[in-house]
């Protein structure tokens, strides 16, 4: 999986944060957005496509066909650098689940809504998406909460505190 350089929770996927300042960052040529829903739409998923810049290939998986990809190391060829999108954390908890050992995680964009609490602005979790998370970091996977590059990373176990649980 060398050639994915982010995995980006963002519930607006495709959007300026992400093509002005994370896919410069990464130098991404390629983004990946995992979501069943999406994929099944091709009206939707093609609004996603003509979102991007025309350099950046853009391509929306169902979760099984991301996995196999993975499984089958066509992210590991070094010929691209791949920002991976997810609408939530449980698609990503699904997908780690799976057995896709992604190495980082950053949550970039949230909501808010009923039951949800502000771990940093523009980043909303509730108690299902804090039990998700607490998964992924005891599968050695290291969360931290970062909506633009020129905010500081700030880590589950310090949004955990905050949150007080």
């Amino acid at each position: 999986m060398k050639n994915i350089k982010l995995v980006r929770v963002d519930f607006r996927l495709i959007h300026g944060q992400v093509i002005t300042k994370w896919k410069n960052i990464i130098a991404a040529n390629q983004i990946i957005i995992v979501d069943d829903k999406l994929a099944k739409d091709p009206f939707l998923s093609d609004i996603y496509v003509m979102a991007a810049p025309p350099d950046v290939a853009v391509h929306v998986l169902p979760e099984d066909d991301f996995v196999a990809k993975v499984q089958q190391g066509t992210f590991d060829d070094g010929s691209s650098n791949v920002l991976i999108l997810f609408k939530s954390i449980g698609n990503v908890r699904r997908i780690v689940e799976k057995g896709v050992p992604f190495s980082e995680l950053q949550i970039g964009g949230l909501g808010g809504g009923e039951n949800r609490k502000t771990v940093v602005t523009g980043v909303s979790i509730d108690t299902n998406d804090l039990e998700d998370l607490k998964f992924m970091q005891s599968k050695n996977v290291n969360v931290h909460f970062q909506v633009t590059p020129e905010e500081a990373k700030v880590g589950l176990d310090k949004a955990i505190s905050k949150l007080g649980g």
